[in-house]
């Protein structure tokens, strides 16, 4: 079963999903917004994480906290003051992609009930139930001379993470993003080296990739072209992991010389996952869909991410998050307005982050989860 609903106080508004079903495990995701005003940023920051810690206490069920992701509208400035607000034991990732609702931060939680949690000797954060181990990682960055040599030891540093927990890229992973700084000038480096990492781990069109988001954000630091973050699953089997492909509004990723798959769903005894990567407005050819006009762009990309959820058996109804990313903070209003028409109660952020092709103007992407009874599949 899913819950939406919204919690206000005087200084955020929370966009809060629940899934509940006969497993152990209830799953929530949580966007905050600080509401826009005359509060300066710390004064934001501490009403989102009072909020979060209210909401702890009153609606999540003593869930533990998987991943963290903070936008910030100014990350130069204020990711040193995040760090020191949140010590909590999670991956944290934080990021430069402005908030357009005119506040300086948001904040997505994924949360998990009945689970195991703890930091890894290799980095990466374990969250366990069952017979999995749910490894993540965030805001994974180095300072190597240019984006392509970044994003390679990036991968490679995770490759090594992987295998001291009995992982590999190809079996495990199931989902990167990579925040790229002036995605319009490093994206070409980011793709040549994941193209590169990709093919040496097994990797290829013959196989299968990785679902991901490759988008505009900027790190703290100013010489950090890509960040990643990631998500693997210890113990998975290859028969609960599915592609999806859409072949009718969608072309393969390859056929423009990039790596990633357009969504992924992981199936368990009791649910089923699904992770839609970064999509826009193109065709099946891979062509851009009605360049420069933002309301058809918008109304495609929900085509798109509609028919990958179709393929995985589900809807937009089964959506637990979206986030949208605009190349032009003066889209936001109408994109703004057009979300709000046709999902009121979904959880979403609208973030300023260029897409890696200049034409589109505007991605999105959203994870879902549904119900199943799946005897032959182990419980999540």
């Amino acid at each position: 079963m899913n819950i939406k609903k919204t919690i206000t106080t005087e200084n955020t508004r929370t966009e809060l999903f629940c899934f509940t079903c006969e497993g152990e495990v209830t799953e929530y995701h949580l966007i905050i917004h600080a509401k826009a005003g005359e509060l300066n940023f710390q004064q934001q920051l501490d009403a989102v994480l009072d909020s979060y810690e209210q909401l702890k206490t009153s609606e999540l069920n003593g869930a533990t906290a998987v991943i963290k992701r903070y936008f910030l509208s100014d990350v130069a400035n204020q990711a040193d003051a995040v760090l020191l607000a949140d010590s909590s034991d999670c991956a944290k990732s934080i990021i430069g992609q402005p908030p357009l609702d005119g506040s300086k931060i948001g904040l997505w939680v994924y949360l998990l009930t009945n689970v195991s949690s703890r930091q890894l000797e290799s980095g990466l954060y374990e969250v366990g139930h069952g017979q999995f181990r749910h490894l993540w990682n965030a805001s994974a960055h180095n300072t190597a001379q240019n984006s392509e040599y970044q994003t390679r030891l990036l991968f490679n540093e995770y490759v090594m993470q992987l295998a001291q927990e009995g992982c590999t890229l190809a079996d495990n992973c199931m989902r990167t993003w990579l925040f790229v700084n002036d995605v319009d000038v490093n994206y070409a480096g980011v793709v040549a080296a994941r193209n590169k990492v990709f093919f040496t781990q097994g990797l290829t069109e013959d196989t299968h990739y990785i679902a991901s988001t490759g988008i505009g954000g900027r790190a703290h630091n100013a010489k950090v072209m890509t960040q990643m973050d990631n998500y693997a699953i210890a113990g998975i089997k290859k028969e609960q992991v599915h592609y999806l492909y859409a072949p009718t509004h969608l072309n393969r990723t390859s056929d423009y010389g990039v790596s990633f798959e357009r969504g992924t769903y992981i199936d368990y005894q009791d649910r089923r996952h699904v992770i839609i990567s970064g999509t826009a407005s193109i065709n099946n050819k891979g062509q851009i869909e009605h360049p420069k006009d933002i309301v058809k762009q918008a109304h495609r990309m929900w085509d798109n991410v509609e028919a990958l959820l179709h393929e995985a058996d589900c809807g937009f109804e089964d959506v637990g998050m979206m986030i949208v990313y605009l190349r032009d903070i003066a889209d936001y209003s109408t994109v703004c307005h057009l979300f709000d028409e046709r999902f009121p109660q979904h959880p979403r952020i609208i973030v300023h982050a260029p897409v890696c092709r200049e034409g589109w103007l505007i991605e999105m992407e959203c994870v879902a989860v549904k119900q199943q009874h799946a005897a032959n599949m182990p419980a999540f």
